[in-house]
């Protein structure tokens, strides 16, 4: 390697380090900053077509038709999501509150039953165990309540306590809305401001850009829709076979959850396990517990395949992309690093940016 070449290396380094800086900075601190406004832009870009049509359609005015269906569209989101929050919230806050009940009624007469066996085994081997199972048997049981009545409250407590985090979450829906709003009114306007603001020797990146972007957004939306109805299917085959009431509604339920940050289907299905297991339903439990192990062993293999293929990664570069950014940056960098290695890989290809690759000889 001559002397030039070991600068270029060393000069692809650094800038290659300062593109990372630059990214993991706007990654972990200005995004969630701007994230109203993204989802904003992102809500007017997806319902710009629809927006078109309907006013040429009716001839609506433009404006107008954007306001409406904006308007339209968080009402329906918003709906599907308080419902589904607020069906979690009442089943979790329901058995939870149960548990002291189900303990007296159900856990508490089974322990005294393991224990009254024990004695009379005890009886016939060593009289003189009878106290020791006798002060056990007492142990236990006190042990046992005094933990299921601090599970039922600490879960009660956190569950309403939670209620404080809805005035920023509250907050932050109002921002992207409005923001929504104005990017749909005056999307055209905008956009050609944002393309004006560009260098006029690459005056086609911003859409290019825009295209990128939009073309990211429907095929992650796709592959989680997909991941959605193998996630439902399961669920559905699932709670059928193990003869639960309602297996469809709740399959639905449990499938609107996964596709929500956070919870997942273990936030129900989990919780459920253990309820089922404090109630000395074994078999359910068991049953409950393999579909759960199914459903994640299917849903990790295929969502870095699903998305990995729709965004044009290898599924284990997106798998790896995906683990990074969940721990450097929590649930946002779930989507934001595999999203940004496209955008890097786009410009790459697109001989935009020129890291790592070798100068042509003169």
């Amino acid at each position: 390697m001559t002397i030039n070449q070991k600068k270029n290396f060393i000069i692809n380094i650094i800038y290659f380090t300062l593109i990372a800086g630059i990214v993991y900075i706007f990654i972990k601190h200005i995004l969630i900053l701007i994230m109203p406004f993204i989802i904003g832009f992102a809500v007017a870009l997806i319902l710009r077509p629809v927006i078109n049509f309907a006013s040429k359609k009716f001839h609506l005015p433009q404006k107008a038709t954007a306001v409406v269906l904006v308007l339209l569209s968080y009402a329906g989101v918003s709906s599907l999501v308080a419902w589904t929050g607020m069906r979690f919230v009442a089943l979790v806050k329901n058995s939870i509150v149960r548990l002291p009940e189900i303990y007296a009624l159900q856990i508490e007469p089974a322990i005294r039953d393991i224990f009254e066996n024990v004695e009379r085994a005890s009886e016939k081997l060593d009289p003189t165990m009878v106290q020791m199972v006798q002060d056990m048997a007492v142990s236990v049981s006190q042990s046992t309540g005094s933990v299921v009545s601090k599970i039922s409250s600490t879960v009660i407590e956190s569950i309403s306590s939670s209620v404080s985090f809805l005035p920023g979450l509250f907050l932050g829906v109002i921002f992207a809305v409005i923001s929504s709003l104005f990017f749909a009114m005056d999307y055209s306007k905008i956009t050609a401001y944002l393309s004006s603001r560009l260098p006029s020797n690459n005056p086609g990146l911003f859409t290019e850009i825009k295209k990128l972007a939009t073309g990211i957004g429907f095929k992650y939306v796709k592959a989680y829709a997909i991941l959605m109805a193998v996630t439902f299917g399961e669920l559905a085959l699932g709670l059928l076979l193990l003869r639960v009431d309602g297996a469809i509604e709740v399959a639905a339920l449990i499938a609107v959850i996964d596709f929500l940050p956070v919870l997942g289907t273990g936030g129900i299905v989990i919780p459920w396990i253990l309820i089922e297991l404090v109630q000395g339903n074994l078999p359910f439990a068991l049953g409950l517990m393999a579909l759960y192990l199914i459903i994640t062993v299917v849903r990790n293999i295929l969502e870095p395949k699903l998305i990995g293929e729709q965004i044009g990664l290898h599924p284990l570069i997106m798998l790896i992309s995906m683990y990074v950014g969940v721990k450097i940056f929590g649930f946002v960098g779930l989507v934001a690093l595999p999203v940004t290695i496209v955008v890097i890989k786009y410009l790459y290809d697109n001989n935009k940016i020129h890291f790592f690759k070798p100068e042509k000889n003169l």
